[in-house]
């Protein structure tokens, strides 16, 4: 039962929120299905060194600890904005160097921000390109008509749909 309320910390634990109990307890699969994901990342990134606090044991399998996952959700967040793994390594380190290190870590916060934002701005103009297509579809589905704008067998131009979303 303490493991499932421990479970169930972590489940409703939000992305930011650091923990900080340093405990050795999950398995390489439960912190895989706690942080959803794989074994292969979270070995990779202890095997390149940017995991802080690793535990072994004697036999040297990896146990971790919410500490533990704490770090490794900041990895994963930081690697899924696209900072590389140099610029995750760099870091982690600042942050273990300590409080003199803050306007460091915050200019690589802010411009990591700016690259996701700009991001965001590429997938949300795609995402309008293909809501365009999913309408388009929609309308020939329902009307049964054939595609007059489909490049194999092209009757007509296709309407320049980035300028209407952009």
């Amino acid at each position: 039962m303490g493991r499932e309320k421990e479970d169930n910390k972590m489940k409703k634990c939000k992305p930011y929120q650091p923990l900080t109990d340093k405990t050795p307890k999950y398995t390489i699969k439960e912190a895989a299905e706690i942080l959803e994901l794989s074994p292969h990342t979270i070995r990779y990134y202890d095997k390149i060194g940017i995991v802080p606090a690793m535990c072994r044991t004697d036999s040297n399998i990896r146990l971790f600890s919410d500490f533990t996952i704490s770090w490794l959700r900041l990895i994963h967040c930081l690697r899924a904005t696209g900072l590389s793994i140099d610029g995750v390594k760099h870091y982690i380190q600042l942050c273990l160097d300590g409080d003199s290190t803050i306007p460091e870590r915050a200019e690589l916060i802010f411009k990591q921000e700016a690259v996701l934002r700009a991001q965001i701005d590429a997938l949300e103009k795609q995402m309008a390109v293909l809501e365009y297509k999913k309408a388009y579809y929609q309308k020939l589905l329902a009307s049964g008509s054939a595609d007059p704008c489909n490049p194999a067998t092209q009757t007509q131009e296709e309407p320049n749909i980035v300028s209407q979303v952009g």
